[in-house]
């Protein structure tokens, strides 16, 4: 006749002995390498497997949504606002690639070329990163134009619709030898004006000072430093 409490035995007696995983064959390396012998040891350890690969498909799944290219839109439009520019010379919104830890984008063939990082952290806000390129003659080549034209792409990007906080970084750079070509290989730039022309205390504006300037962003308006 069948034990009806048979399985229980089996898993008790099971969980008495050790399974064989990493076990040392010779008795003078024991104690030197680590030793997974529980049962239940081992089924934590695959179900935290588990967990971790849904975790890196969760992040996974934010690659290629076009989130650079937003922002890269978001600063060419918060640029135009303040210093239009003609139909030849606008700022194209076109990026290069995404992927990885941080998506870079660059807007390629323009008179003003904007080049745009999102770098998304774990653990910490995300950095944006806009550099402005600009020709020689450029409105922008003006220190007071470039911090204004600084100042509203700062805001736009801190008040942008899907991420908050952010950390950002911006630049206006001007091209040196009348490039044409503002993003090609190796071309040399001058720096014009950075976030220290805002006030900030070095190239990159943290939160808690974006918050002091520019209030709460506007995805998250309840957010406080």
């Amino acid at each position: 006749m069948t034990d009806p409490n048979a399985p229980l035995r089996e898993v008790r007696r099971w969980m008495r002995v050790s399974t064989p995983v990493n076990k040392v064959a010779a008795a003078g390396l024991r104690g030197r390498l680590p030793q997974i012998s529980g049962p239940l040891v081992i089924g934590a350890l695959g179900v935290g497997a588990i967990g971790a690969g849904i975790a890196w498909r969760a992040l996974a799944s934010t690659r290629g949504t076009g989130r650079t290219q937003r922002f890269v839109d978001l600063a060419s439009a918060a640029l135009e606002s303040c210093f239009p520019t003609s139909g030849a010379e606008a700022p194209s919104s076109g990026y290069t690639r995404e992927g990885g830890a941080g998506r870079s984008g660059r807007a390629r063939r323009a008179r003003r070329a904007i080049n745009v990082e999102v770098g998304e952290g774990f653990g910490r806000p995300s950095l944006v990163s806009i550099d402005v390129v600009v020709p020689a003659g450029d409105t922008l080549v003006d220190a007071t134009a470039a911090a204004q034209a600084l100042d509203a792409i700062t805001r736009a990007a801190w008040n942008n619709p899907e991420m908050a906080p952010v950390s950002v970084r911006a630049r206006v750079l001007e091209a040196r030898g009348g490039a044409d070509d503002l993003e090609a290989p190796g071309a040399q730039t001058d720096t014009v004006a950075d976030m220290s022309a805002l006030g900030f205390a070095d190239e990159i504006a943290r939160p808690d000072e974006l918050y002091h300037r520019y209030g709460p962003p506007e995805c998250d308006p309840a957010w406080r430093p």
